[in-house]
């Protein structure tokens, strides 16, 4: 048999006719999938029941994942109009209610909020699910208000949200 060794072991269509046990031993080895070549053009892959079902799950977890992200979105998009006025405290309540990290500090003000988004132009939260551990962050992009004469109004553009 031969065995042309790349960034993956790679058999041809022939070497698995004669021999697929063979193959599926080497998939194991090596923990990563076999390339199965028919007239030197990749023909498929060959991966153990592990390693496929490993790679389904995987694979369902990320679906998952999206999903909860764009309901998130969704909710957020429910809760804070994009590109109106809204104070910090009621920004911070709204995330809060989704299940995000409160950032008002322990004198029940949000100066640091402000702070932040003067200096980056971004405030940044985060919520991490306990039941599959996904750590999710929303960067709430936007500017100080210069139309109200309270310190505390901003003005949301945009909330971008990312998994960790």
């Amino acid at each position: 048999m031969k065995n042309v060794e790349k960034k993956n072991a790679s058999f041809s269509v022939t070497d698995v006719k004669q021999s697929p046990m063979t193959i599926f031993k080497k998939a194991k080895e090596t923990n990563k999938g076999v390339y199965i070549y028919n007239r030197n053009k990749v023909a498929g892959v060959m991966l153990t029941v592990e390693q496929y079902e490993a790679l389904i799950k995987k694979k369902t977890i990320e679906q998952d994942q999206e999903m909860k992200v764009t309901r998130l979105n969704q909710e957020i998009r429910q809760k804070i109009a994009f590109g109106s006025l809204i104070s910090t405290k009621n920004l911070d309540d709204h995330l809060v209610s989704l299940g995000f990290i409160t950032r008002k500090n322990e004198s029940d003000d949000y100066i640091e909020m402000m702070n932040e988004l003067n200096e980056t132009g971004k405030i940044d939260y985060c919520l991490q699910k306990k039941e599959d551990r996904t750590t999710i962050f929303a960067e709430v992009i936007g500017e100080q208000s210069n139309q109200s004469h309270l310190s505390d109004k901003l003005i949301v553009k945009k909330i971008h949200l990312r998994v960790d």
